[in-house]
């Protein structure tokens, strides 16, 4: 139970920071009380429909009979991680440009899309390998992890978008930070599910 507590944490807070930079973002636009509440509804909505949808999508592939070719999806975070930190693309232009097309009467669904657009692939590609180690039995305690920590995030987020130096750090450490995080969880999925074990001795037994 622990591990499994301290995995969520782990993972969660990992697919957070890039969605922190969006919120500051979304907050720096709409700064106002009637503004922010659907910022905020928007955030929550997007990240629950993200790590639902990964759910459901993990409990199908749970009907694989082999675990340990089911502990290959950690290569996917893995190799997302990795991508994300080496690529030249700046998220952070993508969502302005997005920014300045939302609607004021728009405002919830165009967050709870910005949050897809900007997290869907990642967050998807760590959740689905990372519910697949999981029981039933333990996800309302991961959810309700998860909801804390997007709601430190948020509040954090509203608290800190007048720093521009924080927004400054996020931009140059976050993709480092979460490319450790996806590999981290990616290699705790292939060893969990017992990939690399098996993986290792196949290339034991094989004839020289």
């Amino acid at each position: 139970m622990i591990k499994d507590i301290v995995t969520a944490v782990f993972s969660y807070i990992g697919t957070t920071t890039d969605y922190f930079v969006v919120l500051l973002l979304l907050f720096g636009k709409y700064q106002s009380r009637k503004e922010t509440k659907p910022v905020i509804i928007g955030a929550y909505i997007g990240n629950a429909l993200l790590v639902l949808v990964s759910l459901a999508i993990a409990l199908l592939l749970q009907q694989v009979p082999a675990e340990w070719l089911l502990g290959l999806l950690g290569l996917i975070p893995i190799y997302m991680g990795i991508k994300s930190y080496l690529s030249d693309e700046d998220e952070g232009d993508e969502i302005e440009e997005r920014l300045n097309n939302i609607q004021p009467t728009s405002i919830l669904k165009d967050v709870i899309l910005i949050t897809f657009a900007a997290c869907g692939a990642d967050n998807m590609a760590l959740y689905i390998p990372y519910f697949t180690t999981v029981s039933v039995t333990t996800l309302p305690i991961i959810f309700a992890i998860f909801i804390v920590i997007l709601t430190v995030v948020i509040y954090s987020a509203y608290k800190f978008v007048s720093v521009p130096m924080v927004k400054k750090f996020f931009d140059r450490q976050g993709d480092l930070i979460q490319m450790i995080v996806y590999v981290v969880l990616g290699l705790y999925v292939l060893i969990e599910a017992g990939s690399i074990q098996h993986l290792s001795l196949i290339h034991i037994s094989e004839p020289t």
